[in-house]
């Protein structure tokens, strides 16, 4: 059960668009549910042609609230709104539980029961966000006791786009309730994160923790002709304001910084990232690109200098991996991560020498690092021992995991 495929487009497709592919190709009846008028923020349709022959395909219909929107939604969410907005972000979070995505679950859930029972399926494995997803097998589980894997790319109640909304304290708890249950149920529960395989452990005994991870290594450029770039979605909650201010002032103070550096940003940006980046000025540097097929931002990533990565600038947040942190090793560049410190992040940026990692409040190292970067072109090694997160090896590792549950 997947609500991100294609021709939607970015990391949320990433994971089980080549998983259930490994499968396929293994000889597995790989059956996906995904959604047959879903809302697509960012469209690839190139993604179309990496689907495996071998898959079938059941599109669900079903109903969700900013359909037919395409505009950022998750991006602004951290940001400051007017009464209307407030207002529908209320509804939003108070009575669609767990997400948007839930009376389209509904419908999916009525829909699998029925092949189900027709034509009984081995396993069921759902993945979130959207968390609604897991409800999905929830309920298979509890009416007909098929075996069950419950696939958290990201937290549920702890994460922050949950915590960016305005709950009150009845929401809270059905939250709670639900994702303990899943949890409680689920034979088999994957996360992609140590701390929240961590997080999990009260609930359940039964927890592997099996990243994301990068396709395959790419072409190294012959040259490098692009500066910094970063490459998906930047949220509210990601914005990184003592970077921008380190980058005024080195353009400000540095004749040669001014000249070498760019930042390009690939994909959908929150409005109030825009808004200070032209603030300071920076404008000029800081380039927004927008959303891009995969092909074409696989192409900027290894023609960069280096590579920006942001995390999540909330407390509570360590116990997540962004998905980009992968495509970045496969491009074999450098990469200045800034994020919550201690974190999971950090600690892969320490065993696998990707770069420099910061935290957002760590603007002297910012600062330094850049000039070191792109002034004296004093480049890092990088990439010790990242062959493990490609994703042939993680879908070997899940394979096992499936076959050790029949």
């Amino acid at each position: 059960m997947v609500y991100y495929w294609p021709p939607s487009g970015g990391s949320g497709v990433q994971r089980w668009l080549f998983l259930a592919n490994y499968f396929a190709a293994k000889g597995m009846d790989v059956t996906v549910y995904v959604p047959n008028n879903p809302r697509i923020a960012q469209r690839d349709d190139a993604l179309r042609q990496k689907v495996h022959q071998g898959i079938t395909e059941i599109k669900v219909d079903g109903w969700e609230p900013l359909q037919r929107s395409n505009k950022p939604i998750g991006e602004n969410l951290g940001a400051k709104r007017g009464i209307v907005k407030r207002f529908m972000l209320w509804v939003r979070a108070n009575f669609f539980i767990p997400d948007a995505r839930v009376y389209w679950a509904r419908a999916a859930t009525q829909v699998f029961l029925k092949h189900h029972k027709q034509t009984p399926f081995d396993l069921i494995i759902t993945s979130g966000p959207p968390h609604s997803l897991h409800l999905i097998g929830l309920q298979a589980k509890q009416q007909t006791g098929i075996l069950w894997i419950a696939d958290f790319r990201d937290p549920w109640t702890g994460f922050f786009q949950n915590r960016s909304l305005p709950q009150n304290k009845k929401a809270k708890q059905k939250h709670k309730q639900l994702e303990q249950k899943v949890l409680q149920h689920a034979d088999r529960v994957v996360v992609t994160a140590p701390s929240l395989k961590a997080d999990f452990k009260a609930y359940s005994p039964n927890i592997a923790v099996l990243t994301n991870g990068y396709e395959q290594l790419l072409p190294s450029a012959t040259a490098t002709t692009a500066g910094l770039v970063y490459a998906g979605s930047l949220k509210a909650q990601q914005n990184p304001t003592v970077l921008w201010q380190a980058i005024a002032s080195l353009i400000k103070s540095n004749a040669a910084f001014s000249e070498a550096f760019s930042l390009d940003i690939y994909g959908k940006v929150a409005t109030s990232i825009k808004t200070e980046v032209k603030s300071l000025g920076i404008d000029t540097h800081v380039r927004f690109l927008g959303y891009q097929p995969k092909e074409v931002v696989d192409a900027q990533l290894t023609n960069a200098k280096a590579l920006l990565l942001l995390g999540i600038n909330m407390p509570m947040t360590a116990n997540v991996i962004h998905g980009k942190l992968f495509e970045y090793m496969a491009a074999q560049r450098p990469v200045l991560g800034i994020g919550p410190k201690p974190s999971d992040m950090q600690a892969l940026f320490d065993a696998h020498q990707l770069g420099v990692y910061v935290s957002f409040a760590e603007q002297s190292i910012i600062k330094e690092t850049l000039l070191s970067w792109f002034v004296k072109n004093d480049m890092p090694k990088i990439g010790k021992d990242i062959t493990r997160y490609e994703r042939n090896a993680i879908a070997q590792e899940y394979l096992a995991l499936i076959l050790s549950m029949s």
